[in-house]
């Protein structure tokens, strides 16, 4: 650890790497704890674009008079139930507000909200930016009504902007992709470590035990890796119930050990071979400590890479099960965004466009990240590998 931080500050690549890995833990940790996920329904804003927000609506003779909520204080407000209005006026926390609430009724109150407005029932209405785009700001929308034409935003910035949009129940996208990674990535992290450490117990006492238990266990390696992996995996998911992010990362686990075993295997065979492995056997040392104390610290780096590289398996595995329905999609994660993006249609909507790219984004980065820092880590590993670089 010691000549590790130098190094990894030299190799530049894999300093943005563990940056990158850095800010993926504050982003599972803390930044899930700063940004709560927003798991209401708001019928005003599904599958609006990124940037959108609640805003102010008025008369155009009341546009100055009226630009926050304290300048309504004893005057009547108009709001539309089921949309993001009543939590936005309830966490406002301004009294004195008189509040008229119309009804959703498939949409049908949004045309008879703005026309209270416009005949004076109301003094100002509290409504998303993507309905007075549809029905006052934009000829081109079917929606368009040119009664209502003349009535102004007098504060465009009411609300929180939505930074990536709103999804098909009109929930902030931007707080989905804050809160669906830490179930993933630990998920993957634990998946690559049961497939590592079978492979490397494994692999290790096949190779030090030899005869017919280093047969056997090639044998069982060589069975599993012929059969197509992820396909096995999907039988297996429709075959057991994955309720739990354990067990799917124990599934994933148990079919991912095979390749690396063998190549652990490989390894051993070499390694057995050095002097200090064989005066460890001469001295009659145990198993326990050949393995443990002279052969695993001189493959920590194969290790650690091979590690890495289960991780990146690991995640690819189970999003493409999450993908299909075949693993639990009860907790929400950049996994089940992407599945509720392609069987809700976002893919033909491109205001909802973030459902699918902001997870595809999420993920994509975090592989890359974990690829900069296994630079980082063979060199660190492999004094030959600096003189190169």
């Amino acid at each position: 650890m010691r000549t590790f931080w130098p190094l990894l500050w030299q190799n530049k690549v894999g300093l943005i790497g563990f940056i990158g890995l850095v800010f993926y833990l504050l982003l599972i940790t803390v930044f899930q704890w700063m940004v709560g996920f927003d798991n209401e329904v708001k019928l005003d804003q599904i599958n609006s674009p990124p940037g959108s927000r609640l805003v102010l609506l008025t008369r155009p003779e009341d546009k100055d008079s009226y630009t926050k909520l304290q300048d309504l204080v004893g005057h009547k407000v108009g709001i539309l139930e089921k949309s993001g209005a009543p939590t936005f006026l309830e966490k406002s926390n301004v009294e004195g507000l008189e509040v008229e609430t119309y009804r959703w009724r498939s949409g049908r109150g949004v045309p008879e909200s703005l026309e209270a407005l416009a005949a004076g029932e109301v003094d100002a209405l509290i409504i998303f930016s993507k309905l007075v785009r549809r029905y006052v700001l934009d000829p081109s929308s079917r929606d368009y009504k040119v009664s209502l034409s003349h009535l102004t935003v007098s504060n465009p910035k009411l609300g929180p902007a939505l930074l990536l949009g709103a999804d098909t129940q009109g929930r902030d996208m931007f707080t989905h992709v804050i809160n669906g990674g830490r179930i993933l990535i630990i998920t993957a992290i634990m998946a690559g470590l049961i497939s590592t450490a079978i492979a490397f117990i494994l692999g290790t006492v096949a190779a030090l035990a030899g005869g017919i238990v280093d047969r056997i266990l090639v044998a069982i390696a060589n069975f599993i890796i012929v059969i197509p992996r992820f396909p096995l995996l999907i039988v297996l998911a429709a075959m057991i119930t994955l309720n739990n992010w354990l067990l799917l990362a124990t599934l994933i686990g148990l079919l991912a050990w095979p390749a690396l075993m063998r190549a652990i295997r490989a390894q051993v065979l070499s390694l057995r071979e050095r002097d200090y492995v064989e005066a460890a056997m001469a001295l009659d040392l145990s198993r326990m400590h050949i393995i443990f104390r002279e052969i695993l610290p001189n493959m920590m780096g194969f290790v650690v890479i091979n590690f890495v590289v289960a991780i990146t398996t690991a995640m690819y595995d189970q999003i493409g099960l999450i993908f299909l329905g075949m693993a639990p999609i009860n907790d929400y994660t950049w996994g089940v965004m992407l599945y509720f993006g392609r069987s809700r249609g976002t893919l033909f909507n491109i205001d909802s466009a973030a459902m699918l790219l902001a997870p595809v984004l999420a993920i994509a980065f975090f592989q890359v990240c974990l690829v900069l820092f296994s630079r980082a880590l063979e060199e660190a590993f492999d004094p030959r590998l600096r003189g190169a670089a």
